[in-house]
């Protein structure tokens, strides 16, 4: 059994958490060997990350921590 079929098959034996875990793990190497047209892609190749911009968009700006305490050289 190769390594591609070794992992297939151990991927119904799984829990969802780990699956979504292993999922931002394979949209990481894509990104890093360049497989996704743009960030937005990659961006939404991940599980969570369209609930998370969305969520993120009906937060108040005041209540934001400001760019400049995030990335002071900024």
């Amino acid at each position: 059994m190769s390594s591609r079929e070794y992992v297939i098959a151990q991927l119904d034996n799984l829990p969802d958490s780990v699956i979504e875990k292993i999922q931002e793990f394979i949209s990481l190497q894509k990104i890093k060997l360049g497989m996704f047209g743009s960030d937005d892609e990659y961006l939404a190749s991940l599980p969570t990350m369209s609930n998370s911009i969305a969520e993120g968009l009906t937060i108040p700006l005041s209540e934001c921590v400001p760019l400049s305490e995030v990335w002071p050289d900024v």
